[in-house]
């Protein structure tokens, strides 16, 4: 991702947020060599040849001080064609994404206040303190039963899962392979999901307060460090689930199952707060009626699940965390997609979007 990592990847947390170094990210592959630049240093470069009467190398400066047209016909001509504006297209994606979420956190959708303030998930399930004697379990042991029981699956995701910690991103562009470069409208869509889903996540992690599981049972003992944040809800799913439902709006329907049963937004903002579930988080979206059967069809949706499964074999989430994560990701859809930069018809990224699949 370069200049934004999701929202659980502790290790490189510094370097994600580091927006001096945004337009390197989105320019590394530009030279063709695969890296970031360093940026353009400029030195004293020895001329060509000796000038007349002396036996050494001039320096060279930029701009050379004997080439007037850089100075005077170049700066007229630069002043001349330059836009009017700061255009959305001149927006790096990380910026563009960081603007975005500025408008996401005002829009208000016709109301008071900012529709955000209002995206709720029940509280994550209690500690407690002395559990009931076996076989009888609470929530949260049954949830640490299953993280025992998927932990087994560790070798065999443990590449895809720690390359996942901060490439999200990179696992969508598989579905139909585009990169900045080719589909730069798409990319910035991503972005905006990303850096939303971090926003969204993080406000509720400090509401919650969630410990990692391996706090409760260290037996779990994860492959890595656990996130310096916490648990609930999960960042990566967070992001995961919001990546699908925004890229379900603008690609190509292989991407999101058309015709096979699959949907652009497999599930709705109502469904997530469907009173059935709305009270308990180990109540799950997928067992309404129909949505499972959406979720199957999609790619989009398939590579989300997968992302915020792998992170609960880690063990550094619980199984509920992606559930809250899939619920905020929802809830957060129609918002983003009344923000004018996300959804204005023509000059939004929807529908700039859009037209890079046409």
């Amino acid at each position: 991702m370069g200049g934004i990592g999701p929202a659980d990847n502790a290790d490189n947390a510094d370097n994600a947020d580091n927006a001096d170094n945004a337009d390197n990210a989105d320019n590394a592959a530009a030279g063709g060599r695969g890296r970031a630049s360093g940026g353009r240093p400029v030195g004293l470069s020895p001329a060509l040849a000796f000038e007349a009467n002396e036996d050494w190398f001039r320096a060279n400066r930029w701009p050379p001080q004997d080439l007037a047209i850089l100075a005077t016909d170049l700066r007229s001509r630069t002043l001349a064609n330059a836009p009017v504006a700061f255009r959305p297209e001149d927006w790096s994606f990380v910026h563009f994404a960081v603007v975005a979420t500025t408008q996401f956190a005002q829009e208000t959708m016709g109301g008071a206040t900012p529709v955000w303030t209002s995206i709720a998930i029940p509280p994550p399930p209690a500690i407690v303190p002395v559990p009931p004697a076996p076989p009888a379990m609470t929530p949260i042991e049954q949830e640490l039963a299953e993280l025992q029981e998927i932990a087994e699956f560790r070798a065999g995701v443990l590449a895809e899962a720690l390359e996942q910690r901060d490439n999200v991103l990179g696992y969508f562009r598989g579905v139909l392979t585009f990169r900045g470069q080719t589909h730069p409208w798409t990319t910035r869509l991503a972005h905006v999901a990303i850096r939303v889903g971090q926003f969204l996540a993080m406000h509720h992690k400090m509401q919650h307060a969630r410990p990692r599981p391996s706090r409760l049972f260290p037996a779990l003992m994860p492959p890595i460090d656990p996130p310096g944040h916490a648990a609930y809800p999960s960042g990566h799913a967070t992001e995961a689930y919001l990546l699908a439902l925004l890229l379900g709006q603008v690609m190509p329907g292989p991407a999101w199952g058309e015709g096979v049963g699959g949907a652009r937004a497999p599930v709705s903002a109502t469904e997530a707060t469907d009173g059935a579930i709305a009270g308990d988080i180990t109540d799950r979206v997928r067992d309404l009626p129909g949505v499972a059967d959406r979720m199957k069809n999609t790619p989009l949706w398939r590579i989300a699940e997968r992302i915020a499964r792998n992170r609960e074999v880690l063990g550094v989430h619980y199984p509920s965390d992606s559930e809250a994560g899939l619920r905020l990701a929802a809830q957060a859809l129609p918002i983003l997609l009344a923000c004018p930069l996300v959804g204005a018809a023509g000059t939004g990224a929807i529908d700039r979007a859009t037209a890079e699949w046409a």
